[in-house]
């Protein structure tokens, strides 16, 4: 590696290293909890899980943060390439530091192709939109252009059918209902959605799902416990396209699998003017979680997804990059 390209001169990051972790911290991640954090040295970014930020009631296998973890990873790789450099990574790198997740180079030189520079393009400009989406259907060659993203890290994302799509969004609606009844959760969600001038993570007001009377699309309710701004009760699609993402296995290798994965198919659906919706409440109950299942293949559900051509989400808040560093000389978050 050149030395224009190191990472970490005299214990601070370079222009390059800042620029790579400004995409990585864009990652979606459940309830806007950015449970990751960074430590740069010369030659490479560790990422690390940062467990304070685990949630206890709706994800407490960590599953859910892993992949979150696993999205800043796809982000942080696809930063590094549209830059000039490979980027080469190893997925828990040290059995003795469980919370080391990943750890990132900037390898040799290479010419970014299009579908790198396109991808990084579509790195700020991701947002969750949780507004009804226009009736047009998604393009079969964009479809598979999803499929195609997905297998390229390690997962399947497969595209319901009418049938198939009922049946999930009526798990949703089901596991909506738990959440609702479940006095634990509505704590929980309270931590993540309260409105604190100058909050910098959680879930705002301005996020919340669109008001549907009718539940067609049934989006988790962030406004339980502390309502957003009011909206006039609109009309959602009809037919929404819905994916299940699926690996073979459900280990922390996977989940990190599966949120680059998620990562590289809601970048490539922004690439082509499509909005998304993560719909993961049905997969936080093993009983539900179960029905989605594919024993033939040893497949298991790690994410549910909407998509379609509507308004874009506004950006939600994230942390200032100097908040999720790891001193220099610590190795553990």
């Amino acid at each position: 590696m050149s030395a224009s390209w190191s990472l970490e001169i005299g214990g601070s990051p370079t222009a390059q290293a800042w620029e790579c972790l400004a995409a990585a911290i864009a990652a979606p991640s459940v309830h806007n909890s950015q449970p990751w954090r960074f430590r740069v040295t010369p030659r490479h970014i560790e990422v690390y899980a940062d467990r304070s930020r685990k949630l206890q009631v709706v994800d407490p296998d960590g599953r859910e943060l892993a992949m979150s973890v696993g999205a800043a990873i796809l982000n942080l790789r696809v930063a590094i390439l549209a830059r000039g450099r490979l980027p080469m990574h190893q997925l828990l790198p040290d059995p003795d530091q469980p919370d080391l997740l990943a750890v990132v180079a900037a390898g040799p030189a290479l010419q970014p192709t299009f579908v790198s520079r396109r991808l990084a393009w579509a790195i700020p400009r991701r947002h969750s939109s949780r507004q009804p989406f226009l009736p047009t259907e998604v393009p079969e060659q964009i479809l598979e252009q999803l499929r195609a993203a997905a297998q390229v890290e390690n997962a399947d994302l497969f595209l319901t059918d009418p049938p198939l799509r009922e049946a999930v969004l009526g798990l949703a609606r089901t596991a909506e209902n738990l959440r609702h009844a479940d006095p634990d959760y509505l704590v929980e969600l309270a931590e993540w959605t309260k409105p604190i001038p100058g909050r910098l993570d959680g879930v705002p007001g301005y996020a919340y799902a669109g008001a549907d009377p009718d539940r067609v699309v049934p989006l988790r309710d962030f406004g339980v416990a502390f309502p957003g701004p009011p909206v006039q009760p609109r009309r959602f699609e009809d037919a929404p396209q819905i994916g299940v993402l699926y690996t073979t296995g459900d280990t922390v290798l996977n989940w990190l699998h599966a949120g680059q994965a998620l990562q590289r198919a809601l970048l490539t659906a922004t690439v082509h003017g499509l909005q998304s919706t993560l719909m993961t409440q049905p997969l936080e109950y093993p009983q539900l979680r179960a029905l989605f299942d594919d024993s033939a293949q040893g497949r298991v559900a790690q994410a549910i997804v909407r998509f379609g051509y509507g308004p874009s989400g506004r950006p939600s808040p994230r942390r200032p990059i100097a908040d999720v560093m790891v001193g220099v000389g610590d190795h553990r978050p």
